[in-house]
């Protein structure tokens, strides 16, 4: 898997669920429904259109979410990837490969992705203009270029976000089949003890 793939996905990781993406009676029922559950696991598939390369990559995967821990993403294809993002700091490892890399998240990111989303810090209200269409939202950056579109289900979870940058990449994601009741180990967001689970 090429650089460029990881980077696609994670841009897609650190906007999944940002803070203040909605208006603010849509944000609050959002925030809300959200705050009911403390740990849930949610599947996913992205397309992403990288238009440097005119690529198109598909990814599939899931999604586990845990307060106080932190963000898991499994990727199933086009390469088997894992992704845990806590605080500010992103761990990556490519079970095929037996390789791993930690990534510094800048504070004025880390404050706007999927974490500070459930915890119900950080917001976007100042960078973006939100529009409302008829059956989603479109977020203009104030100063930038490119949109994000979102989407909700009718219990005002997040179904689909799609991003378009200003030259011509896009990423749109599509999450399915939430599950709350399912146990959530805390094993499932510590590097080592992931490393040591796929080497038995």
């Amino acid at each position: 898997m090429t650089m460029k793939w990881k980077r696609s996905l994670l841009l897609s990781i650190v906007i999944l669920f940002t803070a203040t993406l909605l208006l603010a009676d849509t944000l609050l029922d959002v925030q809300r429904s959200y705050e009911q559950h403390s740990h849930f696991t949610v599947e996913f598939y992205q397309d992403t259109y990288q238009s440097i390369v005119n690529k198109q990559i598909h990814f599939t995967g899931k999604v586990s979410y845990k307060r106080g821990l932190g963000v898991r993403m499994d990727v199933y294809t086009p390469q088997k990837q894992i992704i845990i993002l806590k605080e500010d700091t992103v761990w990556i490892y490519l079970p095929d490969e037996g390789t791993s890399s930690i990534q510094e998240i800048p504070k004025e990111i880390a404050t706007q992705n999927i974490l500070a989303f459930f915890s119900g810090i950080g917001s976007l209200s100042e960078n973006y203009s939100i529009q409302e269409n008829s059956d989603y939202f479109t977020l203009i950056p104030k100063t930038g270029t490119g949109s994000i579109h979102v989407w909700l289900d009718d219990k005002n979870f997040l179904k689909r976000i799609q991003v378009k940058d200003s030259t011509g990449n896009q990423s749109d994601v599509h999450l399915l089949q939430y599950t709350f009741h399912a146990k959530v180990e805390n094993d499932l967001f510590d590097p080592e003890q992931v490393i040591k689970s796929i080497d038995k």
